[in-house]
């Protein structure tokens, strides 16, 4: 009778650190998060991107510099978990709320105040879903959710409540974001 070997010690699995997704980012070029020490590429859609780089245009545009600046793809680590780091399609950070009140040279270690993640074929309802309620943990005050193919924007607040936003509908009078009105539709292709 044969028996195979068993190892003394199961393989642990090994723990990567923010140093270490910069590094694999560098060297394949391919975008990640770091969901509890594991690495998770985040495949990402040229629609999505525009998307987001128009939301990104119109915070600048109503917040940078007197309020804070917007960002597509900022590696955000402000989770209860050392090696867990969010990357959402938008972030908006004030600059009362930043070390030197600049915009940080790489990541952001601080909860911005809002997020926003585009829907894209590739992701999932309980993808969306997990990031979101982390996105609420973390105390991040605002988050939107974005479907560009029913072109709507849906808003998740600190305090539960929620809204849906149409394309004629604009987004306005957010304390977190002074001055800023956009027509949802406006983001989105074809526009």
């Amino acid at each position: 009778m044969t028996t195979l070997a068993q190892p003394l010690h199961p393989a642990q699995p090994l723990v990567l650190t923010p140093e270490d997704v910069e590094r694999a980012s560098n060297r394949d070029g391919k975008r990640y998060e770091l969901l509890d020490g594991q690495l998770k590429e985040k495949i990402v859609g040229t629609e999505a991107l525009f998307v987001a780089s128009r939301i990104g245009e119109r915070l600048n545009a109503s917040q940078y510099p007197q309020h804070g600046f917007a960002a597509c793809e900022v590696m955000i680590y402000c989770f209860d978990r050392p090696n867990h780091g969010r990357k959402p399609d938008v972030v908006f950070a004030r600059f009362d709320r930043l070390p030197e009140r600049r915009i940080p040279k790489g990541d952001l270690h601080v909860a911005p105040d809002l997020v926003v993640e585009v829907l894209y074929p590739g992701n999932g309802g309980i993808e969306v879903e997990e990031k979101l309620n982390e996105y609420l943990e973390a105390r991040i005050n605002l988050v939107w959710i974005v479907n560009p193919d029913r072109r709507t924007i849906r808003t998740y607040r600190q305090d539960g409540t929620t809204r849906l936003y149409h394309e004629k509908d604009a987004i306005e009078n957010e304390p977190i974001l002074p001055g800023l009105r956009m027509i949802v539709g406006e983001v989105f292709p074809g526009h």
